[in-house]
């Protein structure tokens, strides 16, 4: 079951990577300057390396945490007498909290910093900067999400769903993708979007150390982290450090040089 769904979670993931990296080429709120190709090409890269890297926590944590928790009624879903659409709304609503949390402290933990910094490394912002992570922070959210795992006592399919629509969001708000006014102010009282997730990679600390949820943009304001940055900080993203936009070895070393 763990496989099919794996599957069915991989093939969402390309899909919608494809629909939106078509939609910003024809729609986009930033010009780039630097060729997409070479953009699309680092990233994919990156993800390659990742993807067989982040294998070994998937196979020794992640399977075996869900696996138990599909046998037991261990974990906060199972001291609860909720039906299963329950569970999956109860549960999907403390993951989302639980990783708005997890974004939070990337970014106010100078060791978790270390390794984040390298997605915010991005001098750039669109669909490709959502495969841009390094596998040190891969590694270290595994760890996270078995304890979330554990702790909710999350069912194996909801998980799943869950991961699909982070993925599915994660792509949307990082894109290029230029939305109408209304539409975007109609969203962003909901669900990140583009305009929204672009205030937290600013070159501007300000805007960027806030704006950390991932799907629904409620934390922020129940936590007052949102800000929002201008429409000129919008056209400056990444860090102070310009030179490592597209380095495979210097992504990997960087943060073990901060």
């Amino acid at each position: 079951m763990i496989e099919i769904l794996s599957n069915i979670k991989l093939m969402f993931f390309v899909l919608f990577f494809i629909i939106l990296f078509i939609i910003e080429s024809y729609y986009s709120e930033r010009t780039w300057g630097t060729k997409r190709f070479f953009r699309l090409l680092f990233h994919f890269k990156l993800a390659v390396i990742n993807t067989l890297i982040i294998r070994i926590p998937t196979i020794f944590l992640i399977i075996p945490a869900l696996m138990l928790m599909s046998e037991n009624n261990y974990g906060l879903l199972g001291m609860l007498d909720l039906s299963f659409l329950g569970q999956a709304f109860v549960g999907m609503i403390l993951l989302d909290l639980a990783y708005y949390w997890w974004h939070r402290l990337n970014h106010t933990n100078s060791f978790l910093w270390r390794f984040h910094s390298v997605h915010h490394l991005d001098t750039h912002l669109d669909v490709t900067t959502s495969l841009r992570f390094h596998f040190g922070e891969l590694l270290l959210s595994s760890i996270y999400k078995t304890i979330l795992i554990l702790a909710i006592g999350m069912p194996i399919s909801v998980f799943i769903f869950y991961e699909i629509l982070l993925s599915a969001c994660n792509q949307f708000h990082h894109s290029n993708i230029k939305l109408s006014q209304n539409s975007n102010k109609i969203l962003k009282r909901f669900i990140v979007t583009p305009e929204y997730h672009a205030n937290h990679h600013t070159l501007e600390k300000l805007s960027r150390d806030a704006n950390y949820t991932s799907i629904l943009t409620i934390w922020d304001m129940i936590f007052f982290t949102y800000k929002d940055a201008t429409k000129e900080d919008r056209k400056v993203m990444g860090l102070d450090d310009r030179s490592k936009e597209l380095g495979i070895i210097q992504n990997i070393k960087h943060p073990f040089n901060t």
